[in-house]
């Protein structure tokens, strides 16, 4: 019985359907994610409402709100996109061993990907964070990890990892949120960031 119940097509039939039905809600949901994109790189965070959503995307309102019942809600989603996009390159090895530099060209890389989109979502998660509703990855601690491995000597300002962090935090952060409100064009943003990143003239060789 248990081998007839293995090979019974109609259990074989439901396994694909639900699989098929949990594919579909992914695409679906990425289709959102990339038609509110779409949206921001054309015009403001003000801009991207359930309706605006719907009709970039080509699905119904009552579908929006089935996937994101809230426009914070896909501010969130695609905010904590980047952060994981941050948080997974930091996890990647440093084959010269400087996990410092490697956390800040990855870092980088990622925020000026989308420059566009990604300057509305620093602005729009700031206002999140603000309220107290998103729970984020913290910088400071990933930053506090990578900074405890490297050499005492070798920390920017203190040889406590933590001060250290903190410190290169509070510089990144003003460089962030300038750069989001469009006082630095993404080379100046990536200059900044080095500059956090070393506490040093990043033109000084």
């Amino acid at each position: 019985m248990t081998a007839a119940t293995a090979t019974d097509p109609s259990s074989a039939r439901t396994v694909a359907r639900k699989r098929r039905a949990r594919n579909e809600k992914i695409a679906t949901r990425e289709l959102l994610l990339e038609s509110a994109r779409t949206i921001l790189r054309s015009g403001s965070l003000f801009d991207l409402t359930a309706i605006s959503l719907g009709n970039q995307s080509g699905m119904t309102r009552q579908t929006v709100y089935r996937y994101f019942p809230n426009t914070e809600s896909i501010f969130k989603a695609l905010s904590d996109q980047v952060i994981t996009q941050v948080y997974e390159d930091l996890q990647l090895p440093s084959e010269n061993e400087d996990a410092l530099d490697h956390f800040v060209t990855k870092a980088i890389g990622v925020f000026v990907s989308d420059s566009m989109v990604i300057r509305q979502l620093v602005l729009a998660s700031a206002l999140g964070r603000a309220s107290g509703s998103w729970h984020q990855v913290d910088p400071e601690e990933i930053l506090i990890k990578v900074v405890s491995d490297m050499p005492a000597d070798m920390r920017p300002v203190s040889t406590d990892p933590a001060v250290s962090a903190r410190m290169m935090i509070t510089y990144f952060r003003g460089a962030l949120y300038g750069w989001a409100a469009g006082f630095y064009s993404d080379e100046e943003f990536e200059k900044q960031v080095r500059l956090a990143g070393r506490l040093s003239d990043p033109d000084v060789a």
